[in-house]
């Protein structure tokens, strides 16, 4: 049994769906409220639970034997991770796969990045068998964000200076999780995750603009003025700090950083090339 902690993200419903292709037994967490597109599917079980309730975890890896741990961007994300890995190393779970961050092996101010590397020191720490996957900026993010915020000229703005971003398709970072949770081999292991190219948002802007067969461009913003946008759609104070440090970690990053970084994992676990943006474009918004 597999137990999918994150099973409503993007990366975990695309695991979801590979471990019920593979045959696997899988176990999704889902809080109280969320209404379940699962109930019933042939080889899925749902329980409820919330990673801030120990005792709620600790009854949802019963008979489990293997763990995925993503959780949403939130100010008590560590915590919530040290309480799935404490509940994890008090059951009979003989791994824990934890979705992190590039660059989560690094000293960085960035919330986003910073919460992710302590959450993987606890992990590693813990004795429990691990592995641990980090993943770059995802694809989805264009079709779902970047396009909406076009305006009618033709323009979206962003905080990311000329940085390039391998960003990957949120598919194959389930593909890369679902290998490590399936085949023997993965323990200990540090999966970077990342696309085929490493592209500017200046670079974006010409590839939608071929898409969309329409002049688009990208222009730089200011930080206060990205955190006042955020805000003012409806992102609550810390999440928009958070996203705007994250830019910001990713234009110290450079054209040649960190954030660059083209990494072969998707194509070595998994037999077949990462996706690219020109591909998701492909296939309309909806990726």
């Amino acid at each position: 049994m597999i137990l999918v902690i994150g099973g409503r993200s993007k990366i975990g419903a695309a695991l979801v769906d590979r471990l019920v292709e593979a045959g696997e037994r899988v176990r999704v967490l889902e809080r109280g409220g969320e209404a379940s597109e699962r109930s019933g599917r042939p080889g899925v079980e749902t329980v409820r639970g919330d990673l801030a309730d120990q005792d709620s975890l600790a009854s949802a890896m019963a008979g489990v034997e293997k763990v995925f741990l993503l959780s949403s961007p939130h100010a008590d994300a560590v915590a919530w991770h040290r309480n799935a890995v404490d509940a994890a190393r008090r059951s009979d779970v003989s791994l824990l796969v934890r979705s992190s961050i590039l660059g989560a092996d690094r000293a960085t101010p960035a919330e986003f990045i910073a919460a992710h590397t302590a959450s993987d020191r606890y992990l590693e720490n813990s004795g429990l068998d691990y592995t641990i996957v980090r993943p770059n900026l995802f694809l989805q993010n264009i079709p779902e964000s970047t396009i909406p915020s076009i305006d009618p000229t033709g323009t979206f703005y962003m905080n990311a200076g000329p940085a390039r971003l391998s960003m990957v398709d949120t598919r194959d970072v389930a593909a890369v999780a679902a290998v490590a949770l399936t085949e023997p081999g993965h323990a200990g292991a540090h999966y970077d995750v990342t696309g085929p190219q490493a592209l500017s948002y200046g670079d974006v802007a010409d590839r939608l603009g071929k898409s969309m067969g329409r002049p688009v461009t990208y222009v730089d913003a200011p930080d206060d003025a990205v955190r006042g946008a955020l805000v003012g759609a409806g992102l609550n104070a810390w999440f928009a700090d958070a996203l705007v440090g994250l830019y910001q970690d990713y234009r110290r990053s450079g054209v040649d950083g960190y954030a660059s970084e083209v990494t072969d994992t998707v194509e070595r676990l998994t037999g077949r090339p990462p996706r690219s943006l020109d591909g998701l474009l492909g296939q309309g918004a909806a990726g």
